[in-house]
C-alpha cells in the first residue's frame, strides 16, 4: 500500500491538472525471470570475476508486485500518449552452489530488486473494449540487499541505492466497465548494481530482468474507458 500511495502523490507531482485528466492506478503480480550475468567481487586487493545463475522465484514470500499510476495527455493524439510512474517488486537470487561457492555463502535480492521508473507509453485501441500499448523509461534501482561473503568474512541485509536502471513493455488491455479493466504484459529491465558490503568489499553486476505481468487498472477523469 505504501508503494502505491508513493506512485499516486508523484504522478500528481509530475503533471499539472492531473484531477480533470484521464488517470490511471494498475496493480499487479505475475514473475521475473532473470538472466545470468557477470559479477565482480572487489575485496580492496584485487578483484574476482564470476559469472553468476540467477533464479526469480516469484511466488515465494514475498512475491512479485508492481503499482503504476499514468496520465494519459489530454488533447494529445487522441489521447494516446502517456506518461506512468511505475515500480516493480521483483526478485534474484544467486546460485551459491556454483561459480560462487568458496566466496559467497549468500547473495539475494528478496524484499525486492525494487525498479522505480518515469515511462513514455502510447496505447493503440483496437475497438471499444481492447486496446495494445508499449512504452519505455529509465529511473534507479533500490534492492534489498542480502548478501554474505566467506573471504573476507561479513554479511549485510538492507536496502541501498545501487544505480540506475531501464525498461521497455508492450502488452494488451481490455475493458470490464465503470473506469475498470485488466491488463497482461511482458516487461524488460536492465539495471546496474553496484553493492557495498560490509566487509569492506563491494560487488558489481548488471541484471537483465524478464517480467510476465497480469493485473488491473482503474481509470478516472477524462473519458471512461
Amino acid at each position: 500500500m505504501r508503494a502505491l500511495h508513493f506512485v499516486f502523490v508523484i504522478s500528481l507531482l509530475l503533471i499539472p491538472g492531473a484531477a480533470s485528466a484521464e488517470m490511471q492506478i494498475s496493480v499487479y503480480g505475475g514473475a521475473n525471470t532473470v538472466s545470468d550475468s557477470d559479477l565482480t567481487l572487489d575485496t580492496g586487493p584485487g578483484s574476482t570475476d564470476f559469472e553468476v545463475d540467477w533464479e526469480g522465484k516469484s511466488f515465494e514470500a514475498p512475491p512479485y508486485y508492481g503499482v503504476r499510476g499514468t496520465y494519459w495527455l489530454d488533447g494529445f493524439a487522441e489521447s494516446r500518449w502517456g506518461v506512468a510512474v511505475d515500480f516493480t517488486h521483483a526478485k534474484a537470487y544467486a546460485d551459491i552452489e556454483g561459480a560462487l561457492a568458496g566466496s559467497f555463502s549468500g547473495l539475494q535480492f528478496t524484499h525486492g530488486l525494487n525498479l522505480l521508473t518515469l515511462n513514455g507509453l502510447y496505447r493503440a485501441p483496437l475497438n471499444d473494449r481492447f486496446s495494445l500499448y508499449g512504452g519505455a523509461g529509465a529511473g534507479i534501482n533500490v534492492p534489498h540487499v542480502q548478501a554474505g561473503t566467506l573471504a573476507p568474512a561479513g554479511s549485510i541485509s538492507e536496502y541501498q541505492l545501487t544505480g540506475p536502471a531501464v525498461q521497455g513493455l508492450a502488452g494488451a488491455s481490455m475493458g470490464l466497465g465503470h473506469g475498470f479493466s485488466m491488463f497482461g504484459e511482458y516487461k524488460g529491465s536492465y539495471s546496474w548494481n553496484n553493492v557495498d558490503l560490509d566487509s569492506g568489499s563491494s560487488l558489481e553486476t548488471d541484471l537483465f530482468v524478464h517480467h510476465f505481468a497480469l493485473g488491473l487498472s482503474l481509470t478516472f477523469g477524462g473519458a471512461e474507458e
